[in-house]
């Protein structure tokens, strides 16, 4: 999960405004929210407040929320080849595993395309390795396999490994 650390401050002005810490690493996730959070606020205004606007307003701020979208869009594709490219480079390496879950259900459930798992995607393809939190049956404490997909990809090719 991503998480942007930000501070409300004043500026010289009295002016409100949001800073990030020196630290910040910009990263195009971060400005890929912004861009959907930002446009997510044109919509809803324009949804609650139509009627009490002018139409020019409404319509700089219909034509803002398109070019959000498109940007947004372009940003979603790139992000998206991205994490992909990322997932594939990983199933070449040899990672003990390369998607986490915390039950055989939720592992059984993992769908054909399109796993995100620590921002890369992965699909069910043989060689994906899952880690699985778990709990001894006898004893109840924690426990951790790996299981990978062998001689195909439907739940009965899961091959317990460790």
């Amino acid at each position: 999960m991503h998480k942007i650390e930000y501070e409300v401050a004043l500026n010289d002005s009295g002016r409100l405004y949001i800073g990030l810490p020196d630290n910040y690493e910009d990263k195009p996730e971060d400005r890929f929210f912004a861009i959907e959070v930002t446009r997510y606020l044109l919509q809803d205004l324009l949804k609650r407040r139509k009627e009490n606007l002018d139409t020019q307003t409404i319509s700089a701020m219909d034509e803002a929320e398109r070019l959000l979208g498109q940007i947004g869009d372009e940003v979603a594709v790139l992000l998206y080849d991205g994490m992909k490219a990322s997932g594939e480079m990983t199933m070449m390496l040899d990672t003990r595993y390369h998607v986490w879950v915390n039950s055989v259900e939720e592992r059984d459930n993992l769908p054909d395309k399109n796993i995100i798992h620590n921002n890369k995607i992965f699909d069910r393809v043989e060689g994906l390795r899952v880690g699985l939190n778990g709990r001894h049956k006898e004893t109840n404490f924690p426990t951790y396999h790996i299981y990978e997909l062998k001689g195909g990809i439907t739940n009965e090719n899961w091959e317990k490994i460790s």
